[in-house]
């Protein structure tokens, strides 16, 4: 009769069992055959041995992500940390971290260490223009370093989770996972900080969880604050972990995973105990479906639509990602993407092979308690296809417009088949001669040696976007978002033509996407290609319309091309629609004004008189135009104070100071609070007093303080701040 008793551990006299086991042998293990939990008992094991192995594998990660330590910001560091005011906000703002973010994703303690890494090492606002670039490369160091150590504690960690599961191999799993290629993405793009703070805080989870069920169940120690303090602490690090990256919203799944292969069936006692993972999984799984669908994915049409596809995607990825924990080679930051729709019945074949490998499985499978090497290959695979699960494309998420499968969602649940491996090594190794064990070492030795170097390798890939992507496109040349981030990162650089060839290639590929046109039309608009430009910009608009910018750079390049009619015509539509583009328009236009006005400035203090007249001219124009669309507006929105204060500045940069003066204070008399038009009232009847009613050119004498346009027209719910034609990812 089976007693479920777990090998080399005992169960309390309360739950019927038989006596222990006697004593193994130094050098044994708990289970022949590499069954059920072991234990492999050995001498002289002390703090210091650990902290040698321990330092052998911190050294090891500092030394192969050593490239990464200087890397670049990557991909979407922008929206994560560059362009993020709230990460930047020196005071830390509660509500916008924590109740109602404004990125794509619920995960409010990334964000949360965001803020803390910026606050740590980004420079001093005092900090001299000399020494800004050494500062700013000592932020991105930062922030790089807190992911190096982050993925060093994990290794630990790992190597911690298999003592306490009294797996043998424990070191040789943390060392393997440290060493691991697939790590490369998540340890060296800075906004992969979602995963590696996850993992630590999961594998602390399950530490905690599993020394709880230890003494529970086997001691019968109820009442012990250590058996309910190590819950409790598992429910909280999970917590946190999803509150990092909702990535590990299987875990109570996991559990009962993990009762079945200990104890052989899922008790009563066993749900009980899971319930509030599956309440916080349950509420920050769905918070992360509504974060994804409304804002990651938005109105985005998504390559893929009905069951049948997504079941081809998730049967070809589950292999795909066994493949790559095993052979971590010819890794990419964007796979080929392959076709599902409609899906080819050989996409399919993985799901009876896999049902067929795991029937097999259980028809090997030994009564509870006795060693059986099937139990523990069910429990090490069931982890890794419940941890894929979120992310296997039944559900729609972000990513999906990009590719179906990602290194970086392999970082947590490959670990189950780290452990795997090196406990079946360790077993194996236990059992062999001295020449076989010798011979085991060495191949572990060189293994992880490989594996060292391949990382290492790898991590200059992920050095900055130029590597990264070139890399990409060596080997998936018809990836449109490389093309698309390649073609950004060299037009930042001043390469227009370079950049353009890779925007031509990425429109190509993703004729539906109104971030490629954009981009396409903004290095035509460069390279003086004003109708190119127009063509492109009226498709993103066309594929795009629910974002507003596309329509501002449609405007702002019919405006270079002279065509006003066509100007005033798309403007009044935009008006009628109430769309915001229109408000970003002409914020843009003030903008592009007072950066003519500058110009001009300067070209006549250096003693450019002609280039000064003529870039002044323009100026003025600019400052006209935007005027009457101010007029415009104001006749459907009379009750905008920013908008009479935004009509009033464009009035004084043409020197109609009396007109400037009534709009101020229409401003006030509406908004009495606006600092903005109380400045700049100010300023004008300061001229007014210094000139008479005399009207005054642009260029002339200006008032100490410039009155300032403001940047929303129907505030709170205003429109974003529009731009001249940029770049989109």
């Amino acid at each position: 009769m089976s007693t479920g008793r777990r090998p080399g551990t005992f169960r309390s006299a309360k739950s019927g069992d038989d006596a222990p086991p006697p004593p193994l042998p130094r050098g044994e293990t708990a289970a022949a055959a590499g069954g059920g939990p072991a234990q492999v008992v050995t001498a002289g094991a002390t703090w210091a041995d650990a902290l040698i192995k321990a330092a052998v594998i911190a050294f090891a990660c500092a030394w192969m992500y050593s490239p990464s330590l200087r890397g670049d910001w990557l991909w979407d560091d922008d929206t994560s940390i560059t362009n993020n005011a709230v990460v930047q906000n020196p005071n830390y703002d509660f509500w916008k971290m924590w109740v109602a973010p404004e990125g794509a994703d619920y995960f409010p303690l990334t964000a949360t260490g965001f803020w803390l890494q910026w606050q740590l090492f980004a420079p001093a606002q005092n900090t001299p223009p000399e020494q800004m670039p050494a500062a700013v490369e000592r932020l991105k160091m930062g922030y790089h370093a807190v992911n190096i150590v982050l993925h060093t504690v994990a290794a630990l960690l790992l190597w911690r989770l298999m003592n306490v599961m009294k797996l043998p191999g424990g070191w040789l799993a943390g060392m393997l996972f440290a060493v691991h290629p697939i790590g490369v993405e998540s340890v060296s793009w800075v906004s992969e900080l979602k995963n590696t703070l996850c993992q630590p805080l999961f594998l602390l989870a399950a530490i905690h969880f599993v020394l709880f069920d230890d003494a529970e169940r086997e001691m019968g120690d109820w009442d012990s604050r250590r058996v309910w303090g190590n819950y409790a602490l598992a429910v909280f690090c999970f917590l946190l972990a999803m509150l990092a990256k909702t990535s590990v919203v299987m875990f109570p799944v996991v559990i009962l995973l993990y009762a079945w292969w200990k104890r052989g069936r899922v008790g009563l006692l066993d749900i009980v105990h899971s319930a509030p993972f599956f309440l916080v999984s349950l509420l920050l799984g769905l918070m992360t479906i509504y974060y994804q669908h409304g804002r990651a994915v938005g109105e985005e049409r998504m390559p893929i639509e009905g069951i049948l596809p997504r079941l081809a995607i998730a049967g070809m990825a589950i292999p795909f990602y066994l493949w790559k924990a095993v052979w971590p080679f010819d890794l990419l930051p964007i796979y080929p993407q392959w076709q599902v729709q409609p899906p080819k019945w050989w996409q399919f074949l993985p799901w009876p092979l896999m049902a067929a490998v795991f029937a097999w499985l259980c028809t090997r499978l030994q009564p509870a308690g006795r060693p059986c090497w099937a139990r523990n290959v069910l429990f090490a695979l069931g982890f890794f296809v419940l941890m894929l699960l979120p992310i296997l494309g039944f559900i729609t998420i972000s990513y999906m417009r990009i590719t179906w499968v990602c290194d970086h969602f392999l970082y947590l649940p490959m670990i189950s088949l780290i452990m795997l491996g090196t406990a079946a090594a360790t077993v194996w190794a236990a059992r062999a001669d001295a020449t076989e064990q010798r011979m085991t070492v060495s191949a572990a030795a060189m293994l992880i040696v490989l594996l060292a170097f391949s990382t290492f390798r790898y991590a200059h890939v992920w050095f900055n976007e130029d590597a990264q992507w070139t890399h990409t496109l060596a080997s998936n040349p018809d990836a449109w978002q490389a093309h698309n981030r390649l073609g950004a990162w060299k037009a930042g650089r001043g390469d227009t033509k370079g950049a353009h060839e890779h925007f031509k290639n990425s429109s190509r590929l993703r004729p539906d996407l109104g971030e490629t046109h954009n981009n396409l039309g903004t290095t035509h608009l460069q390279q003086g290609h004003v109708d190119e430009a127009i063509a492109a910009f009226a498709k993103a608009a066309e594929v795009t319309p629910h974002v507003p910018l596309f329509r501002v750079n449609l405007l702002n390049a019919l405006l270079e091309s002279g065509r006003m009619e066509r100007v005033d015509a798309t403007f009044l539509a935009m008006l009628e629609k109430e769309d915001p583009a229109a408000l970003q328009f002409l914020l843009a236009l003030g903008q592009q004004a007072m950066a003519l006005e500058n110009a001009a400035v300067q070209a006549a203090a250096a003693n450019r008189p002609e280039e000064a007249e003529r870039v002044a001219a323009v100026a003025r124009s600019r400052f006209a135009l935007a005027a009457a669309k101010y007029k415009l507006v104001l006749d459907r929105q009379p009750r905008s104070a920013v908008g009479w204060n935004n009509l009033a500045v464009m009035l004084m940069k043409q020197g109609r100071r009396e007109e400037a003066v009534a709009a101020f204070e229409q401003a006030l008399a509406i908004a009495p609070e606006l600092l903005d038009a109380r400045m700049g009232l100010e300023a004008a009847r300061q001229e007014l007093a210094a000139t008479g009613t005399q009207q005054a050119a642009p260029g002339g004498p200006r008032p100490a303080q410039q009155p300032e346009m403001q940047p929303e027209m129907q505030p709170p719910s205003s429109p974003t701040l529009g731009s001249p034609p940029g770049f989109g990812k």
